[in-house]
């Protein structure tokens, strides 16, 4: 885990910048060690900090959350404390949450009290899973009001409606490891681009030719262009349509597949790619058929007379119990 350490003079100084690029993390505390402090900061955010120390802590002081259970199991029914839920993720200044059918009449109280923990958030909205191909949200208003925010993240800016789109925290770690993996003067097609969730923090963090950033839904898509011009970012061309039928050919050095439900799409992916390039493909899949992506790869590529070399497997997060989100990364040529 990485922090700045900076002299005691220069402290505020450097916690300003960090905390105005999104690049300080809030999990840990800022510590002193004798005549120098040292501030958290995320993966990805050293460049950011030149002239000073970036130093690996062996024993971060992390900061003490407020328990949601503990608060809760005094307002709740004994026999209903295992359902009390005990994650919740925030979206900019809004709150989601995913709240069992059992505890429906307590939804306000749970929401209320969230709303109490972080006084900084202005909305509490009960979090039903997601609908459809576009994957659009099925939410409740519990706390609080408003559903539009910008979330702050790896010094980008995503400004999004939690009723009309998705935002997915856990894949902050991915979005950033595209953005350190894309070569300078590379053209990348971001098939299923959203608002922007890979083709913004490479924007920002690397110096691609040009990025073409596909989405279906309008909505999306409309805060796709809000996000282009917060980020004061001018090498996206956002395209609004289905990447089956508007994908450019022959073009990309590198192609995101970001969807987790896209296997149809690789010929689309590999049409994308000059005579050689890299796609990075996603997937929810079973552990017990772990090997599926990679294979779903290979028979797409030979199917069009294509090779294929997998430079990279990683899992992204868990998916839901046994199954797990990956990435696969494959070099075809």
């Amino acid at each position: 885990m990485k922090a700045v350490r900076v002299p005691r003079h220069r402290a505020e100084e450097v916690r300003r910048l960090a905390e105005r690029i999104g690049a300080k993390d809030r999990s840990r505390l800022i510590v002193s060690s004798g005549e120098f402090v040292e501030i958290p900061i995320l993966e990805g955010f050293e460049r950011y900090f030149e002239g000073f120390e970036i130093v690996e802590q062996k024993n971060p002081v992390f900061a003490k959350k407020a328990n949601i259970f503990e608060i809760l199991k005094e307002k709740i029914p004994r026999e209903l404390h295992d359902f009390i839920p005990r994650r919740y993720k925030i979206v900019g200044d809004i709150i989601l949450v995913k709240i069992p059918e059992n505890l429906e009449s307590y939804k306000h109280i749970i929401g209320r009290e969230l709303l109490r923990i972080h006084k900084r958030c202005k909305a509490v909205w009960r979090d039903m899973g997601k609908e459809g191909m576009l994957r659009k949200p099925k939410v409740e208003l519990i706390a609080g009001s408003g559903s539009e925010t910008i979330h702050r993240e790896n010094g980008c800016l995503f400004k999004l409606d939690v009723r009309e789109v998705m935002f997915s925290v856990g894949n902050q770690g991915e979005r950033m490891r595209m953005a350190r993996i894309v070569g300078d003067d590379e053209v990348v097609v971001d098939m299923f681009a959203g608002i922007g969730y890979f083709s913004i923090p490479i924007a920002v963090h690397a110096k691609p030719r040009k990025i073409y950033a596909i989405e279906i839904n309008p909505s999306s898509y409309r805060f796709l262009l809000e996000n282009i011009k917060l980020n004061r970012v001018d090498n996206i061309i956002p395209i609004l349509g289905d990447s089956r039928f508007v994908s450019p050919e022959g073009v990309a050095d590198r192609v995101i597949m970001g969807h987790i439900f896209c296997h149809e799409f690789l010929p689309v992916a590999i049409s994308c790619l000059r005579d050689e390039g890299v796609i990075h493909y996603h997937e929810s899949v079973p552990e017990k058929i772990i090997d599926r992506p990679i294979k779903r790869i290979e028979n797409a590529c030979r199917k069009m007379g294509k090779r294929v070399k997998v430079l990279n497997f990683r899992k992204v997060k868990n998916y839901s119990p046994g199954v797990i989100h990956v990435v696969v990364d494959a070099y075809v040529f």
